[in-house]
């Protein structure tokens, strides 16, 4: 368990030691090298050393300048010796409107899309505030997350642990699936106990909305014994944007041997912002009385 806690200060060193080429403008990698490298279609964003934010269209690399064209049709010139860093924008044009892809789309509320977190891109969660996580992509597959359930009084040596990855398929149209496992460790003094789903998920949209459906099978560690459950859990989610700024969210966790409406249905407002992301939303019971429970979670984009 001690070992476990070892990994959290090697995770912020991963960010800051593999981390780099996305985010700054490397002298390995041009502007224009990165957009034919990946053969990128959207927007370039730019984000200069005192803090200002150009998105557009590369029209043209020199030797000292990029030259961009935004939206509004005006063309700019950006000194390289100013540029902090820069990367490729997925967008999608609504009435006149550029809308960003949604950087949130490889997690619902708590079940994966099979989207994965792009390579090298990193993400820090906090869902319902007891939940705390670090996620990572690597090599635009494979996904990791590292957390803790952090439970107010609770003894800091018993925390439980989550480590899950979720390895994504290319997308083929508008279908993209994916597998992986998450497992929880719950050390106690006399004993521990862990828990984990091993699953699969079918992803049918965009980056801008999407819907999942996952299978997971339950297995669980107890007094040194594996056991496995007999019936798979269903989870069903589903993402819909409906603004450059706002998306709805909603899931839904069919668990084997409980009545389906005795379950919550989450819903969520989903507040998009460049880095930042906040789900505000409500479990929904029935015959429920009163008001609902909250649910919010944070998302901040590194």
């Amino acid at each position: 368990m001690k070992r476990l806690w070892l990994i959290l200060p090697l995770l912020f060193l991963t960010h800051f030691v593999f981390g780099q080429d996305t985010l700054d403008t490397s002298a390995n990698r041009t502007l224009s090298q990165m957009v034919k490298q990946e053969k990128f279609e959207g927007l370039i964003e730019i984000e200069t050393k005192d803090g200002n934010i150009f998105l557009g269209t590369l029209l043209e690399e020199t030797e000292d300048n990029y030259k961009i064209k935004t939206n509004d049709g005006i063309e700019i010139n950006v000194p390289k010796s100013l540029v902090k860093k820069f990367e490729g924008i997925q967008t999608t044009e609504v009435s006149g409107e550029v809308w960003r892809a949604d950087p949130n789309k490889s997690m619902y509320l708590f079940a994966p899309s099979a989207f994965p977190i792009e390579n090298h891109k990193v993400y820090c969660r906090d869902f319902c505030l007891f939940f705390p996580s670090y996620n990572r992509g690597f090599g635009n597959n494979l996904s990791l997350q590292f957390g803790a359930f952090v439970f107010p009084g609770m003894d800091f040596s018993n925390l439980p642990i989550i480590i899950s990855g979720k390895f994504s398929s290319p997308q083929v149209g508008l279908v993209r699936t994916a597998a992986g496992m998450m497992y929880v460790s719950v050390p106690f003094e006399e004993d521990s106990f862990g828990a984990g789903i091993a699953f699969g998920t079918t992803t049918l949209g965009n980056r801008f909305t999407h819907f999942s459906a996952s299978l997971g099978w339950g297995f669980f560690l107890v007094e040194n014994e594996w056991e496995f459950a007999d019936e798979p859990m269903l989870v069903l989610a589903s993402n819909i944007r409906v603004s450059n700024s706002l998306a709805i969210v909603a899931e839904y966790w069919k668990v084997p041997n409980v009545d389906a409406l005795d379950l919550p249905l989450m819903v969520s407002a989903r507040f998009i912002g460049r880095k930042l992301a906040i789900d505000v939303g409500i479990f929904l019971f029935k015959d429920m009385e009163g008001v609902p429970p909250p649910l919010l979670n944070f998302t901040y984009h590194m």
